[in-house]
């Protein structure tokens, strides 16, 4: 079993920080999938700690055997020797980034800090007071500015020149982004709650799951919630952490996952769930399941 995998590609940004040199925040990634993908098999990280923080989109998450739904702006901490990954349940649509660390050794410095300041942030860090929580939408910003400081350096042929004042500076940036990155997060976790489901949007779903053989308009909902169309939208997004027309297509899907395992026909569900036609569907289908229903189906009888 890897410990770590590299494997970028067009919709994965990778940066192998360990190429530069860095001995702590050894991995830095992010996906920006427009289609789900598949499944995150079980896997482990040895002695180091992985942060998933799922900017966007949604997706459920099993450590050992405890589950964890994420949805936009949610964080989930992967401590050593954790088995975790999706199940069956594919990667989702969205945007997400993970970061490993290894834990810092006996006297010694951790993104530039002291040895005994690295065995403070160290004990803050593992365990923090919640494993699954929500942090503020600017968090992202210390990531996304690491980003732009290494990607042009891609791919990494050799450590940073100490001797070069450039490549010191660069160095220094990076640290101090993913610390305060790190600090976030110790702040979230220890004060921050996941946000609430107001009641509106709480009926909402309700009225979604309630109409499975029909597609919606966004405004017959937001009238039944009591709601402007453009103020249901936000506020389903804010909480939800997707827009409520994705979540109906979402929901929709999982219910055709469902009836594809038991059999059903593919002309049926077009019809239980309110497609216009089976194209329609089998286009639907695949946008977020990456595989037509003929195929998932196939899979479900191996």
């Amino acid at each position: 079993m890897k410990q770590i995998l590299i494997d970028p590609s067009k919709e994965r940004r990778i940066l192998d920080l360990r190429q530069l040199g860095f001995r702590d925040v050894q991995v830095l990634g992010c996906y920006v999938y427009t289609h789900s993908m598949t499944p995150l098999p079980p896997h482990d990280h040895g002695e180091m700690m992985e942060i998933c923080h799922l900017a966007s989109g949604q997706q459920l998450y099993q450590v050992e055997k405890e589950e964890f739904f994420l949805n936009g702006g949610d964080v989930l901490v992967n401590y050593p020797r954790e088995r975790h990954g999706t199940g069956i349940q594919r990667e989702g649509r969205g945007t997400l980034y993970w970061m490993i660390i290894k834990p810092p050794r006996p006297r010694h410095s951790f993104l530039g800090l002291s040895p005994e300041e690295s065995a403070q942030l160290w004990t803050l860090l593992n365990p923090l007071p919640k494993r699954h929580f929500h942090v503020k939408p600017e968090t992202r910003k210390w990531l996304d500015n690491v980003f732009t400081l290494l990607e042009d350096r891609m791919p990494f042929k050799q450590p940073l020149n100490k001797s070069d004042s450039n490549d010191v500076l660069l160095g220094m940036n990076v640290r101090s982004y993913l610390l305060r990155y790190l600090l976030d997060l110790i702040e979230s976790a220890g004060t921050g709650t996941l946000p609430p489901v107001s009641r509106e949007i709480c009926l909402a779903i309700d009225i979604i799951k309630k109409n499975d053989d029909q597609f919606l308009s966004m405004r017959a909902i937001a009238r039944e919630v009591g709601l402007s169309e453009s103020r249901f939208k936000h506020r389903f997004k804010d909480e939800i952490g997707i827009p409520p027309a994705d979540y109906q297509l979402r929901h929709k899907i999982n219910l055709a996952c469902q009836m594809l395992q038991k059999g059903e026909a593919t002309i049926d569900i077009t019809c239980w769930l309110g497609f216009s036609t089976p194209q329609y569907f089998t286009t639907v289908f695949r946008r977020y399941m990456g595989i037509t229903p003929a195929e998932y189906r196939k899979t479900q009888h191996k």
